[in-house]
């Protein structure tokens, strides 16, 4: 009877322990955090966490292509905090199903824009029309076809050339004159103003009906709930990231410099058409779903009860004020 007592005792004991080994927050527990990023200007602040975080929490960086694969293995749980786009965040929500994403706070607005070769004359919105422009299917067609709309003009106007992945087959073809614009990425826009074939014109894609809202920090549900002081602190290190290089633009330029090693010139040139931006848009993140959906992109768009679900305003509200 004694052994018995004693080896209900130690099983307790050891499903105590057990359970209080799961509710520790990552760093108790001393493991690695998996951090999504992308080679872009706008993931500054993301990437920063390293040096302001990274004595109190094992980071890791995974870096990805497209915000498609980001969210999958964020979803999946392969990544516990990543960069993501709202448009990865709309497609999400109109799956239905289990939620597995949460925002928590914005990052950039803008920083996809339009760039045209030096010899292509562009002065106003209505230049655009006939014009051949490189396309990536997703955000950047996206961008183009609302700023395009709200300027009085139809996006049915435009020759688009489509590419499967965004970057140097885009800039290629304006280089070899196969388009006359291209709709892209920084650093991708910057990289051709800086080599001197294409300028940015005055027609700025930012402009459009959902703010040019761009991408945020996302979380994976399981992860955030388990560890919400970590994801505090990861949110206050964002926004102290982005007071920062908005105040000093070379910081920022410093910053993509050391850790994506992208040339210094092509970043000081890019830097300046991105909005850092740690607000999280809800309203404008229901106009772009409409958008998606009138493009195809997505089936059907989420209830806006189920798609502001997505969003959790907490930790943003609990960032320390400066004083």
């Amino acid at each position: 009877m004694r052994s018995n007592k004693r080896g209900a005792a130690m099983a307790l004991a050891a499903a105590i322990a057990s359970f209080a080994a799961a509710a520790m927050p990552a760093h108790a527990q001393d493991s690695t955090v998996k951090i999504g990023y992308f080679a872009q200007l706008h993931d500054a602040a993301l990437l920063s966490l390293k040096d302001s975080l990274g004595g109190k929490y094992k980071l890791e960086y995974v870096k990805f292509q497209r915000y498609a694969d980001a969210a999958i293995a964020l979803t999946r749980g392969d990544i516990q905090i990543t960069s993501l786009g709202y448009a990865s965040l709309i497609t999400d929500a109109s799956r239905g199903g289990q939620q597995k994403i949460f925002f928590v706070s914005g990052l950039a607005r803008g920083a996809i824009n339009l760039v045209c070769r030096k010899d292509v004359k562009i002065e106003k919105w209505a230049d655009l029309k006939g014009k051949s422009i490189g396309v990536v299917s997703g955000f950047p067609e996206i961008f183009l076809d609302d700023a395009v709309g709200k300027h009085g003009g139809n996006p049915a106007d435009l020759r688009k050339v489509n590419f499967a992945v965004a970057g140097p087959p885009v800039l290629q073809a304006l280089k070899d004159k196969t388009t006359d614009c291209a709709s892209v990425f920084e650093p991708f826009g910057a990289t051709a103003v800086s080599e001197g074939y294409a300028y940015y014109p005055r027609t700025d894609l930012i402009d459009n009906s959902f703010l040019g809202i761009n991408n945020g920090v996302a979380v994976n549900a399981e992860f955030l709930q388990a560890n919400r002081p970590l994801i505090q602190d990861v949110v206050n290190g964002v926004v102290a990231a982005t007071a920062n290089y908005r105040q000093s633009k070379s910081a920022w330029v410093t910053q993509m410099v050391k850790s994506q090693g992208i040339p210094g010139p092509i970043v000081t040139i890019g830097v300046d058409r991105v909005v850092l931006d740690n607000a999280l848009y809800k309203d404008q993140a229901w106009t772009l779903a409409g958008n998606m959906k009138k493009q195809g992109l997505i089936k059907g768009v989420a209830s806006r009860e189920t798609l502001d679900g997505y969003f959790d305003p907490s930790f943003l509200a609990a960032v320390p004020k400066k004083k």
